[in-house]
């Protein structure tokens, strides 16, 4: 990068108070000061002048840094999500994204593990009191707030179209995946009754895609897990058709085959659906509970779908068919990302060592000692850890 490149900013959306209280308490330990400077100076730049391009010599004048460090830290902003850089030849383009709110960065991410790690347990702890929120008790309460469809007639799922870029908030959440659901179709073949406005928004249709791929369903399986989620609802909720989607391939029980193809591992392993391990790997009577627990943790974490894959190979292999709860599975996967893992590549490599060192414990037992089950006693370690 020549310090005379020029650079242009653009910011989705604008940030409230409470956006900048995450950034410096949740965002800065991770980041550090630095960071966090370059962060609020490339807002107010785009924010607060009428100019859109500068030159980097500029920037790196405003906050005194030399340019290996300035590229140190604007990395850091790119690992946390909160900048996304594009190049052309000297030129550069900086979409700053917006925080998570203080709920997802601690408990709906990784991020919050790894602030754990950092900064110690009592740290988090005084953290999560500064962002606690005093709720009102609804007990005893009825909820008679109108809905979108009970006062507009919903005539058509077309969204307005607008030709220029509007301002909105644009941050990650859940895995991401190459996989397409054909969702235009599943659409059309709901009856008119079923067709609210929920359908209309990104998270139910990512909803969708995500369980259709765990379970590989078509779009006819779908319509049919929609129609009894939607029974008595006016709101169907991710549960509901994680429910509905479970029971579905408990009735169905569907045998589908895979294909053989000629890819890498990592590749295969990232392309694969989890509902095929299921079957490879699971008892026949825990195959839909697994399948609801693989959802689960597909939506709840954004990581490659092959680092799952191979988590899910290792514990049912050892767990003799049985997936455990979510809260087991995450913490494993959670120790697997604090270490260091972040591609599927990685999850092989850190999979196969674990299944060293379990041989190599193995060899040392003493006969007449009943073997343990070192992953629960792995989960154990993870426990003790966190005390």
């Amino acid at each position: 990068m020549k310090n005379s490149s020029m650079f242009y900013i653009q910011s989705h959306t604008d940030l409230s108070a409470a956006d900048f209280k995450v950034l410096a308490l949740l965002y800065q330990p991770l980041m550090g000061l630095e960071a966090h400077a370059l962060y609020t100076t490339l807002y107010q730049l785009v924010n607060k002048t009428s100019r859109k391009s500068y030159q980097h010599n500029e920037l790196l004048d405003l906050i005194n840094l030399k340019q290996t460090d300035f590229l140190k830290i604007r990395q850091k902003l790119e690992a946390l999500n909160l900048l996304v850089v594009y190049k052309k030849e000297d030129d550069y383009i900086y979409q700053m994204k917006a925080p998570l709110t203080a709920k997802s960065f601690l408990v709906d991410t990784i991020f919050g593990s790894y602030l754990q790690s950092e900064i110690g347990e009592k740290n988090v702890i005084m953290l999560t009191d500064l962002f606690k929120m005093d709720m009102i008790d609804i007990e005893g309460f009825e909820n008679i707030t109108k809905s979108f469809d009970e006062l507009y007639e919903f005539k058509s799922l077309n969204l307005l179209s607008v030709n220029h870029p509007l301002q909105g908030r644009t941050t990650n959440g859940g895995s991401h995946l190459h996989y397409q659901f054909n969702y235009e179709s599943f659409v059309d073949h709901l009856s008119e009754r079923l067709k609210t406005s929920q359908l209309l928004t990104d998270k139910f249709k990512d909803q969708i895609n995500k369980i259709a791929f765990v379970y590989q369903f078509d779009v006819a399986d779908m319509v049919a897990i929609y129609e009894s989620a939607s029974r008595g609802n006016k709101m169907v909720s991710f549960a509901q058709l994680n429910l509905k989607a479970k029971q579905h391939y408990e009735e169905k029980h569907q045998l589908l085959t895979v294909k053989r193809k000629d890819l890498p591992m990592p590749t295969l392993i990232d392309q694969v659906a989890p509902q095929v391990i299921i079957q490879k790997y699971a008892k026949t009577d825990q195959q839909g509970l697994a399948l609801q627990t693989a959802t689960q943790l597909l939506e709840r974490n954004a990581v490659e779908p092959g680092i799952i894959n191979v988590i899910l190979m290792l514990v049912l292999k050892h767990k003799q068919g049985t997936l455990p709860n979510i809260n087991y599975m995450e913490k494993v996967l959670h120790d697997w990302l604090n270490k260091g893992v972040q591609t599927t590549e990685d999850a092989i490599k850190f999979s196969s060592s674990l299944e060293t060192e379990y041989e190599q414990k193995k060899k040392v037992q003493r006969v007449s000692v009943a073997e343990p089950d070192w992953m629960d006693d792995y989960i154990s370690d993870l426990a003790k850890m966190e005390g």
